[in-house]
């Protein structure tokens, strides 16, 4: 008979659960209802709170944690104090969270499992005069690392119990991407940190783990990747185009991106690769300025930076003499500023060519800029600048067209022309010289002497004389 009374009093008192269930649902006002909860341990915000009578304990947590980080952040001005108390503030543990109930029962609460798994019992709805007690969360001891072949690597609270299968889920799960994942390798270190246990399990035997565990979930390396590279500049559909992990010829980079334009400058076209730091943030800054059209982008600061670090490497150790280091300083810092491929765009149609077959590899930037119909004029004329190229005419037309030359500019024996793309000097026969577009032409300034210039390089000149001179009679008179 007693029996029988017992199993009635909780067949009842289930049936008052569910009453209570669904009228809490069919009755929106006694979701109003509120009870208080309190919360202690490693958390933002201590104390007792007002929650409601059907509000989960995530959701109530949540609630608090905003509250609080809106009135710690609200004070704080710059950007990078209120990022560094903002990743302070998100440290509070997610697992192994006690949850106490006014009649004596207690519960393990795991909200990472629930976020993932969506498990409400790890998500409870809460009672009056509950209590929610938050672990100490020690995550640089007190914790299990993944990393390999997963979707998201990561570093999470370690609880008694968990397996394998936990830190898989914690990760993202296995990543498809790989191939032959089955085994994994967990790396345990002694109490003293120097000696190294590497145990190498059965994924599917859900291995029990410990706290300071380091997993790698081992697989076979998969090259199914993004290789791809950019063309920018004069060709018809510019943007990514995809290659091999090997890389793909340049002739099958145009040709993907439609050829080149009517209008491209093949003699300047370029490959720009990571050769050195300072090319990276060059060729960082060029992707950067095509993706974001819209944006003033500039690396300019780094590139100098990186240019003078490069720069100074290379000459800390060097045993050049003191007459040499000017022209090692030029020859240095255009190697550091144009470490480009010499690769000669115009052959690239030729299938036996070295142009054709060069390997444009994965991260790789094509530069192909229009074509430049000018010829620059500086140093002593009228108005340098630039000026239209035309066919066939020679280094005195330009000059004539910027306006003719200065008072004070040398002879047209002194006048230079520097040819625009193997920036060579050329003084003699230039009436030979064929004027291209992208040339320059250079005319020097006589500079004026006044008499004074003039005296003391003769008053110099008397010296040595005399100097030679009276070492002259000396000799002749010791060989008398």
């Amino acid at each position: 008979m007693k029996k029988i009374i017992i199993i009635y009093l909780i067949l009842l008192v289930q049936l008052i659960a569910q009453e209570e269930q669904s009228n809490t649902k069919q009755n929106p006002l006694l979701s109003l209802q509120t009870i208080t909860v309190t919360i202690g341990g490693d958390f933002i915000l201590t104390g007792s709170f007002t929650a409601y009578k059907s509000q989960r304990l995530d959701h109530f947590i949540t609630t608090i944690y905003t509250q609080a980080q809106q009135r710690a952040l609200q004070s704080l001005n710059t950007i990078e104090t209120i990022s560094q108390v903002k990743k302070n503030l998100e440290r509070y543990p997610l697992r192994n969270i006690t949850l106490k109930h006014s009649d004596g029962s207690v519960q393990k609460i795991d909200l990472l499992k629930f976020r993932l798994l969506g498990d409400f019992i790890h998500n409870p709805y809460l009672q009056n005069d509950d209590v929610i007690i938050f672990p100490i969360n020690d995550d640089e001891r007190n914790f299990v690392e993944v990393l390999g072949a997963v979707n998201k690597p990561l570093k999470f609270q370690f609880v008694d119990g968990d397996k394998l299968s936990d830190a898989i889920l914690f990760a993202g799960g296995l990543n498809k991407a790989y191939d032959n994942i089955e085994k994994a390798e967990i790396s345990r270190l002694d109490k003293s940190g120097e000696k190294e246990n590497k145990i190498i399990v059965n994924i599917k035997d859900d291995f029990e783990l410990q706290r300071g565990d380091r997993i790698r979930i081992l697989s076979d390396e998969s090259h199914k990747l993004s290789f791809k590279v950019l063309v920018i500049g004069e060709v018809k559909f510019p943007g990514y185009v995809y290659v091999k992990r090997s890389g793909s010829t340049l002739k099958e980079i145009i040709e993907s991106v439609g050829g080149v334009k009517e209008n491209a400058d093949l003699s300047r076209a370029e490959v720009i690769r990571d050769f050195n730091s300072v090319e990276m943030l060059r060729k960082l800054n060029l992707e950067e300025m095509y993706i974001n059209k819209d944006q003033n982008v500039s690396q300019e600061y780094k590139i100098k930076m990186e240019q003078l670090k490069e720069s100074l490497k290379l000459a800390r150790m060097n045993n050049l003499l003191e007459e040499d280091t000017l022209f090692f300083n030029i020859d240095n810092q255009l190697r550091v500023l144009k470490a480009e491929s010499l690769v000669d765009f115009s052959k690239i149609n030729d299938p036996d060519s070295e142009a054709g077959n060069f390997l444009v590899k994965d991260g790789d930037l094509i530069l192909i800029p229009d074509k430049f119909d000018y010829v620059y004029v500086f140093g002593q004329v009228s108005k340098a600048g630039y000026v239209k190229y035309s066919q066939g005419k020679d280094y005195k037309y330009y000059i004539d067209k910027a306006g003719g030359k200065g008072e004070v500019a040398r002879d047209d024996e002194e006048i230079v022309i520097v040819k625009g793309k193997e920036m060579k000097w050329i003084t003699k026969e230039k009436d030979k010289i064929e004027i291209e577009p992208g040339d320059y032409i250079y005319v020097p300034k006589e500079i004026p002497r006044s008499f004074w210039y003039h005296f003391s390089k003769v008053t110099a000149v008397i010296s040595v004389v005399g100097s030679v001179a009276t070492l002259v009679l000396l000799l002749k008179q010791f060989t008398k």
